[in-house]
């Protein structure tokens, strides 16, 4: 099939993403968390204490998403924002005690979430998927962007 005849991968994607990110964020909302919260949750409760692009790189966010993520979480208190002794102009996160409370009480709702995803698309069709999602992510991220030409202009 000729490319242009293909589904576009850009809007098949969001598409998805966008329906699969509902249906965790209803699975969080009585934690009072949306799914990217619960995501840089993990990442840092995962690396420790972690420089902020750290984070921005592993869950390919721009900064700025994930600022507008992380502002909620510092201010309840969940991660703690620290300089490191090496760059005081680099900003780490680490999760707080109240933060490893909350995402363990989440934890418990994403995995039901999780199971119920899974099911629904199958595990064998899930681990084949994630893995084709994986690649797509790594190919997009290798992908220099295209000149934009007007139509016509050589």
């Amino acid at each position: 099939m000729p490319a242009e005849h293909a589904p576009c991968a850009c809007t098949t994607l969001r598409k998805a993403s966008r329906a699969v990110t509902r249906f965790y964020d209803e699975a969080l909302r009585p934690m009072r968390l949306t799914t990217t919260q619960f995501a840089v949750m993990r990442a840092v409760h995962r690396a420790g204490k972690v420089p902020m692009s750290h984070v921005a790189e592993t869950l390919v966010m721009d900064r700025t998403s994930l600022y507008r993520a992380v502002a909620p979480l510092l201010r309840a208190g969940d991660l703690q924002s620290v300089s490191s002794e090496e760059d005081s102009r680099a900003k780490f996160l680490q999760l707080s005690t109240s933060g490893k409370r909350r995402m363990a009480r989440a934890a418990r709702n994403w995995a039901v979430a999780q199971r119920q995803m899974v099911q629904k698309i199958g595990s064998a069709r899930w681990l084949e998927l994630s893995q084709w999602l994986l690649e797509a992510t790594q190919h997009a991220i290798a992908l220099e962007p295209l000149e934009a030409k007007e139509p016509g202009v050589p």
